[in-house]
């Protein structure tokens, strides 16, 4: 995708320190103060810029996934025990010599065998909540969950309605991960007390000066128990203490979720496929650069431009499947791509602010998100019949096979038929290694139980291929 930099930051100055939140008492949402390795007249962005946030790393796409610092991995036991500590409490931070923004909070615990570690607040919040434009404005507004979605279970179908008023960017909903995790913190318990509790803290901690609130982010954090944290940071091997500069993955997060779950926003549309051959209108021009002017507001009108940044690994310890489900239907040209792939040419600048009816640009939003969750094993349904036939070969034809793991159809450019048309959910293929009489067989079936026809069950026989 293409580069992005914020306008009033050079792209190449690298966050030293993550200081205190702000807002004037005219405006809706926060901002928060950065240092920086170069001297700028305004360190600061907004709050829904949390996601792009990582110390020793730019804000711009020149970040990378490149590693800075130590490696540590271990298992948290209960974070709900952590210590509660000030940046300038850790002998770790003061050891670097360049530490900034010494007030900020941090959680303090010790690692069986391992160092005393300090993580940042904020830093848990971003990877486990703050995942997007959305998720980091509303985290600081009264109610916004409840507003924006409503969740039903009747006789045991749990059902999410998206408000028709919600701020929720509705493209969000054709992607699985965010589908996942949104649902995660409306439905989980520990997940919704600990998201909610960002509010709470602040309307408790923050204080006022003249036209301006201020608040050290804090929040109450889930009890994580049995969830695996790699982090990157700095140790000082004198005071054996940690200062964790960036949470790269997070494995085995604990959820109370049902099985399966949908979603219902009264635009939605299933697009089913028409006649005609239709026109292939190839991927969105970028520019060579996104520009992000955080002085303007996002026309809500206009399409949100998702930029490709620096991702974060997470994992379900449990997954569990979201559907898109809708009662409507849009009807499309046999090879009409989406309408996220058209050819248009998307815009230079664009806000990373909230929708407001005075915007006049496109808004930004990020893609942080990379969901790890051994999940394929949820569309298995799928393919009961496929494997009835199998089975028969086994049993029929004295056939020996091997059956592996379902796998998810890559996203391709120009092309969604990695994903369902009917729920949005991934598109699966089996695969099943087949022996008969010494010669291999793989037989490839994948679902197209959202189509109006069916794919026929491809039978391959590879040259040299012999038991």
């Amino acid at each position: 995708m293409g580069d992005y930099r914020f306008k009033h930051i050079p792209e190449d100055a690298l966050v030293l320190g993550v200081g205190s939140l702000f807002k004037k008492n005219s405006n809706v949402f926060w901002g928060i103060n950065l240092s920086f390795s170069k001297k700028l007249d305004r360190p600061s962005i907004p709050i829904a810029g949390v996601p792009l946030i990582r110390r020793y790393k730019s804000l711009s796409a020149n970040q990378s996934n490149q590693l800075k610092g130590r490696q540590l991995a271990f298992t948290i036991r209960d974070a709900q025990l952590w210590g509660r500590k000030r940046l300038r409490d850790c002998p770790a931070f003061r050891s670097m010599g360049n530490g900034h923004n010494s007030e900020q909070r941090c959680f303090e615990f010790d690692v069986p065998d391992g160092p005393t570690v300090f993580l940042p607040q904020l830093e848990l919040a971003r990877v486990l909540f703050l995942h997007d434009n959305y998720m980091s404005r509303i985290c600081l507004e009264h109610g916004k969950l409840s507003s924006d979605f409503n969740i039903t279970n009747i006789n045991g179908h749990w059902q999410i309605d998206v408000m028709p008023s919600s701020s929720y960017p509705i493209a969000a909903f054709n992607d699985e991960r965010s589908r996942r995790f949104l649902s995660w913190i409306l439905m989980d318990p520990e997940a919704r007390t600990s998201f909610e509790s960002i509010h709470q803290t602040m309307m408790r901690e923050h204080t006022s000066s003249g036209q301006y609130k201020f608040w050290d982010f804090s929040f109450t954090p889930p009890r994580l128990n049995r969830t695996k944290l790699e982090v990157s940071g700095w140790h000082d091997w004198n005071s054996n203490s940690f200062f964790v500069w960036e949470i790269r993955r997070v494995e085995d997060l604990p959820s109370s979720m049902p099985d399966e779950l949908d979603f219902y926003h009264p635009d939605f549309r299933r697009q089913v496929t028409g006649q005609g051959r239709g026109a292939n209108s190839g991927r969105p021009k970028r520019p060579e650069e996104h520009e992000l002017d955080d002085e303007e507001e996002a026309d809500p009108d206009k399409k949100r431009v998702v930029l490709d940044s620096e991702s974060v690994g997470l994992s379900f310890r449990k997954p569990f499947k979201t559907n898109r489900v809708t009662d409507k239907t849009r009807k499309a040209n046999r090879g009409k791509p989406d309408d996220s792939e058209s050819n248009e040419q998307l815009p230079n600048k664009l806000s990373p602010n909230g929708d407001n009816a005075t915007g006049t640009i496109a808004g930004a939003d990020y893609d942080v998100l990379n969901d790890e969750s051994d999940d394929a094993h949820l569309y298995a349904s799928k393919f009961e019949t496929f494997f009835q036939v199998i089975d028969r070969l086994e049993a029929n034809h004295g056939c020996q096979t091997y059956r592996y793991p379902l796998r998810k159809l890559p996203k391709l450019a120009r092309c969604t038929k990695h994903m369902m048309a009917d729920d949005a959910n991934p598109r699966c293929m089996a695969i099943v290694e087949v022996t008969y009489h010494g010669q291999v067989y793989h037989f490839v079936e994948v679902d197209t139980s959202d189509a109006k026809n069916s794919i026929s069950t491809m039978v391959l026989k590879l040259k040299d291929n012999v038991a």
